[in-house]
């Protein structure tokens, strides 16, 4: 597929969308910019992890400590896909924040991909072991901050990179993240 037919599908798929989620590895700044997006466009945000973390009544990294990976997983699949559900029906305008890890899963991806607009914010592995600091509230952090971000980056990428649109965000400013975000989905949503 040639540029041009590339860029075309790219404004197809994103005139139809009203939601778009954010994904990528922790501390990409995922809910900080989705939260920023949603405030400046009068649209509705949700943090997936906040959403879990208000229903389970417990943190994330509790969650994984008491129940495990895999309680998890299960949890925040039905929650994209309910909050999915819901947001369709209502036809809400809206931003969505992921977990790092849940793109991972295939029909979760699936049915972002199919529902929403994916934008990958893609930061270097040294800026997010600087944000992430020890990782003590990063529950799939174990033992060494870098290796353990470059192992799940590794793990990640080949799902992170069948997102919409990636924005690489090593040499941006916060607000030049912001705006190249904006000017993405505003371009997008008058088409």
């Amino acid at each position: 597929m040639n540029m041009r037919n590339k860029k075309e599908k790219e404004n197809q798929i994103l005139s139809n969308k009203k939601i778009f989620t954010l994904i990528g590895m922790m501390g990409t700044g995922k809910s900080k910019f989705g939260r920023l997006v949603a405030n400046n466009l009068a649209y509705k945000f949700y943090d997936v992890d906040t959403l879990i973390e208000s229903d389970q009544k417990s943190t994330i990294k509790t969650i994984f400590q008491e129940k495990g990976e895999p309680f998890f997983r299960k949890i925040e699949k039905n929650t994209i896909k309910n909050l999915i559900a819901n947001v369709t029906t209502k036809e809400e305008k809206s931003i969505l924040s992921l977990g790092g890890g849940a793109f991972d899963d295939q029909e979760t991806r699936e049915r972002l991909l199919s529902n929403t607009y994916v934008i990958w914010l893609n930061t270097p592995v040294d800026i997010l072991v600087k944000r992430v600091g020890n990782g003590s509230k990063r529950p799939m952090l174990k033992g060494d901050v870098n290796a353990s971000i470059n192992n799940l980056l590794s793990k990640r990428i080949r799902y992170y990179s069948t997102c919409h649109y990636q924005l690489n965000t090593h040499d941006l400013s916060e607000n030049q993240i912001l705006h190249k975000i904006l000017t993405k989905i505003s371009n997008k949503k008058s088409n």
